[in-house]
């Protein structure tokens, strides 16, 4: 099967165009700002880069958290990062951005998820995959639903939301059969 997404480890030199992409694209009104999002301001540079320090993009502490470049057919469309996985519980938090609208509503964005979940439940050992959309961003709740994920109460260990309105969404890969 060819595969159009594939997923690379950002490195220092990303860092910079993933902070853009969240900031300063054509889609950073459906999900932080006001009008829409007066709870949720667009981060500066230095609100970023305290959240996404060094290890997000080296491979120094992988289980503190990472972030990868999405890819179609060798095009940057987006970035999608987990924090710190959580040992006890097997789990984590994502997060996705894509860089512009042009790559919205493909259903890129849904494989880019399925890949990167399964990345995480193979080589991480994640049986819990978390992401925290506000209830506002519709279009992202229907996409991670279309991804395997579903609405849960049970929050993750110390759990700190983005918004005051967000919609906690889990895949769990526990009890699940892989393979076949």
């Amino acid at each position: 099967m060819d595969q159009k997404i594939r997923l690379r480890p950002a490195g220092p030199e990303d860092k910079v165009k993933i902070f853009n992409w969240l900031t300063k694209s054509d889609l950073t009104r459906e999900m932080l700002g006001p009008p829409k999002f007066p709870d949720a301001p667009i981060p500066t540079w230095e609100d970023f880069s305290a959240d996404y320090i060094d290890h997000y993009f080296d491979d120094a502490q992988p289980l503190l958290g990472r972030c990868f470049i999405i890819e179609y057919q060798y095009t940057e469309i987006g970035q999608i990062n987990y924090n710190q996985i959580d040992s006890i519980e097997k789990s984590t938090e994502i997060d996705i951005w894509l860089a512009d609208s042009r790559y919205a509503g493909k259903g890129w964005g849904i494989e880019a998820v399925r890949i990167f979940c399964n990345y995480l439940h193979q080589t991480l050992g994640c049986e819990k995959i978390y992401i925290a959309p506000s209830k506002r961003n519709t279009r992202a709740i229907k996409a991670y639903k279309k991804a395997g994920f579903s609405e849960t109460r049970n929050l993750p260990h110390n759990f700190i939301p983005d918004y005051s309105d967000s919609i906690v969404l889990i895949k769990n890969y526990q009890n699940k059969i892989t393979g076949a």
